[in-house]
């Protein structure tokens, strides 16, 4: 039984969606400067890592920290300290695939770590004052707010039609067009 344009009904239905996602791998490089001048490295940790984001236009602002330590040797490798230090960056991230029918207004914005901050590298540099550390991190943001989502609409199933062993679900290609 083929339908006629007119038999064809569509509803909006407004909803919460991913209106528009973004992802950036970084590395950053921190210059830590210990109580004593450091010989050797022992070895370097992050931890304590937090943050959260912020829409900002057509991208998104990680505004993040963590806390770096760094295991040293000292005094002619006879002594070793660990020096701490807690860092702050601000990632932007641009948002690929954003909605146009999305509004912006009570638009929320999840962040989620794809990989931790973790130590690349330490190195002691300026003949022995400050550590160099290298860290990477991956970041990815989701940006969430409403938007139209529209779908067709059948009748539903009458006793007789589930009698008669037709089925109601078949939707014949033209009936997709618009």
């Amino acid at each position: 039984m083929a339908r006629s344009d007119n038999d064809i009904q569509s509803r909006e239905i407004i909803t919460s969606a991913v209106c528009g996602k973004g992802s950036k791998y970084s590395q950053t490089t921190y210059t830590l400067r210990p109580a004593n001048r450091p010989t050797t490295i022992g070895g370097c940790w992050v931890m304590n890592h937090s943050c959260e984001a912020e829409l900002a236009g057509d991208y998104v602002e990680v505004h993040g920290r963590f806390d770096l330590n760094v295991w040293y040797s000292y005094n002619g490798n006879s002594e070793t300290a660990v020096a701490k230090d807690t860092v702050s960056y601000v990632e932007q991230i641009p948002l690929r695939d954003l909605d146009p029918l999305c509004t912006k207004e009570g638009m929320e914005v999840a962040v989620r770590i794809l990989q931790q901050p973790n130590t690349l590298d330490a190195v002691v540099i300026d003949g022995g004052s400050d550590i160099l550390v290298r860290v990477e991190k991956e970041l990815m943001v989701e940006a969430i707010g409403k938007t139209k989502v529209y779908v067709l609409v059948c009748d539903p199933p009458s006793d007789k039609d589930e009698d008669d062993g037709l089925d109601l679900m078949t939707v014949e290609e033209d009936d997709f067009e618009v």
